[in-house]
């Protein structure tokens, strides 16, 4: 019998780890891996799917690459370790990740979809000499790219290698801003690519999980409270859709948030159809970028319909390319590709959903589906200062919320009678309310304002969720708890499907005594969408109310984590009042050091404005629990 042939070729090959990983995992299992995790989906995956590499194997906190040239394995490290500098900024130095790599390029062996060899060998050698953060390439690989691109290589000289027969030259990438000038934004993958790359990382990320959880079998630990919501969502009865984000196709990275505005908006029309679950933007905003199997996402949405699409604005030209899908069968049921003036896009939004719930209707036999009319501005330029000031409040810093209210009052200065603009502008002053200090404000007169601006929303168009939402935060920092009941039911009435309106509702059973029901409303919420921020914030502060003290921390600490470690003033004060009602006083000083270091001017009674109980009882007891902490009056 003849001999089996071994397969060669010639690959580009990386290899990276994580700096310090096994004092992670002893510090912080769960943490590590979330954050590991993190990183890998929101930047390994589409970095690596831009620059044409394939996920060979992961081992742990490692991972080997193959990329068609050694350029563009260069160009994603240096795109993956620059971009790690910047989500490392707010993350405490000891629970920082940071990936060493090392690229070389020769004769591999095949072996499946494995590749194994002194190829592969020398790059792994070659990540450990690498230094925290940095990039080390043997000679092959420097001699390929020092005429292409234009880095500073330090050489490290001739080093042995274990298992290598002869010394390899090193060199290490100079990080410094030739470097930095290298990088690239996450581009969105183009519209039919081809998936297999994504999809073969995913599976490999999928892989790496599982053998985790077989690992560490958290199973036979307590589960933590939110966890138990966040699993994949169970198929739905009767109808069901989720919009994706649909992708900025043009070369401007400015546009995104108006891609982003069109999927918004399209998910609300949709919400509006009676009889038709809609999955919240909360819930899908984790697949930007992503290329991902419509079975895929369905599963994980519970849903039986895809919408995808992207927006390509360019001067007077705008074009929109929408396509439905069967999520279980995979097949597309309908697409449009629209390319019009951009001053029809509140017409191109009425015909997707249109057609949308029309396909629906016939593909599931039922009459049941019904459009509710959008109210919205027909004036361009408002619509367009509208999403771009709902985008630009998050994060809510002093300099972002003024941008937005700026872009509100304009859009309201152009269209008088756009509700969006009201609503939006009302929530701009509620959001500064909370802390006059660090935003130069009156809270007398802000919280006014956002109340004269709500009530204007609200009369414009009665239907529109975010103004009964603005409404209800207005009426809780007034003490008129039940108003405030009231605002944020007619909200979640309008906007059924809008998760974030729900766990609000939530948060306000707290406010009023009801913090068990809270509880229950919020993890509902997060059912609905678990990757949602605020709601292990509402969650913290319902189980702080309740007496579970536990729980608070352990719920406000994730959602500190998942902040990259940075402090907001509203949720820290829950957690602070946390440790001390736990009788853990030097953790609640610690947290409130650290709150005057970024809000030098709070007080408790800024604190008590954002959480306004309706029990005076209560209301003492999470200003006394400030105050023990060391908060100023």
């Amino acid at each position: 019998m003849a001999e089996e042939r071994v397969q060669r070729r010639l690959a580009a090959i990386l290899a990276a780890d994580v700096v310090g990983y096994s004092r992670l995992m002893g510090e912080d299992e769960t943490g590590t891996l979330a954050d590991l995790k993190a990183h890998r989906a929101a930047l390994f995956v589409p970095k690596a799917a831009q620059h044409h590499g394939r996920s060979v194997k992961l081992m742990g906190d490692g991972e080997l690459l193959e990329f068609p040239s050694v350029v563009e394995a260069v160009r994603f490290a240096v795109d993956v370790q620059c971009a790690m500098g910047e989500r490392n900024e707010a993350v405490p130095a000891h629970r920082r990740l940071r990936f060493r790599m090392g690229i070389n390029v020769g004769d591999v062996v095949v072996e499946g979809d494995d590749l194994y060899g002194d190829g592969v060998n020398i790059a792994a050698r070659l990540e450990a000499m690498a230094e925290p953060g940095g990039i080390c390439l043997s000679r092959a690989a420097r001699d390929q790219v020092r005429d292409r691109l234009d880095l500073d290589l330090n050489d490290l000289g001739e080093r042995e290698m274990k298992n290598i027969a002869r010394p390899v030259r090193a060199f290490a990438v100079e990080m410094n801003d030739k470097a930095r000038g290298l990088t690239t934004p996450i581009e969105a993958p183009p519209p039919g690519a081809k998936r297999w790359k994504a999809m073969a990382i995913g599976g490999a990320l999928t892989a790496v999980a599982l053998a985790a959880l077989l690992w560490l079998q958290p199973w036979n630990e307590a589960v933590a409270p939110w966890e138990r919501s966040d699993a994949s969502q169970a198929r739905r009865e009767g109808p069901s859709i989720a919009v994706l984000p649909f992708t900025n196709g043009s070369d401007d990275a400015s546009q995104d948030y108006f891609a982003a505005g069109i999927t918004e908006d399209v998910t609300t029309d949709l919400s509006k159809v009676a009889g038709l679950f809609v999955a919240p933007s909360s819930a899908t905003r984790r697949y930007a970028g992503a290329v991902l199997e419509a079975s895929v996402v369905g599963r994980d949405l519970g849903v039986g319909h895809i919408l995808e699409g992207g927006v390509r604005r360019a001067g007077d030209r705008l074009r929109i390319t929408v396509k439905l899908i069967d999520a279980a069968a995979g097949v597309q049921v309908w697409a449009e590709r629209y390319d019009r003036d951009p001053r029809d896009v509140f017409a191109i939004q009425d015909d997707i959903a249109e057609r949308v719930v029309e396909a629906l209707s016939q593909r599931l036999k039922t009459g049941s589906l019904n459009r509710v009319a959008r109210a919205y501005t027909p004036d361009l330029e408002a619509y367009d200062l509208y999403i771009q000031g709902r985008a630009k409040r998050i994060p809510p810093t002093p300099e972002n919320l003024s941008a937005a209210l700026d872009m509100f009052v304009r859009a309201i200065a152009i269209d008088p009678d756009f509700a969006g603009g009201y609503a939006g502008a009302a929530y701009v002053h509620v959001l500064r309310y909370g802390n006059p200090s660090l935003h130069g404000t009156s809270p007398g007169a802000d919280l006014e304002a956002a109340r004269g601006l709500a009530e204007k929303a609200v009369a414009l168009d009665p239907t529109f969720g975010p103004a009964w939402a603005s409404l209800s935060e207005v009426y809780a920092r007034k003490g008129r708890h039940d108003d405030a009941l009231r605002a944020i039911e007619t909200a979640m009435e309008a906007a059924p499907n809008d998760s974030l309106m729900r766990a609000t509702y939530g948060r306000l059973l707290g406010h009023v005594g009801r913090p068990e029901d809270g509880i229950d409303e919020v993890k509902q919420a997060m059912r609905m969408s678990p990757d949602s921020l605020p709601m292990l914030y509402f969650l913290g502060a319902n189980y702080r109310a309740a007496g579970q003290f536990d729980k608070a921390i352990a719920a406000l600490t994730e959602h500190r984590k998942r902040l990259g470690g940075r402090v907001v003033p509203p949720p820290t004060t829950q957690l602070i009042a946390a440790h001390v009602q736990a009788g853990s006083l030097e953790e609640a000083r610690a947290e409130a050091r650290a709150l005057l270091q970024v809000a030098p001017g709070f007080t408790t009674a800024d604190a008590s404005r954002t959480h306004n109980y309706r029990s005076e009882a209560e209301r003492n007891r999470f200003l006394d629990a400030l105050r023990a902490a060391g908060l100023p009056e």
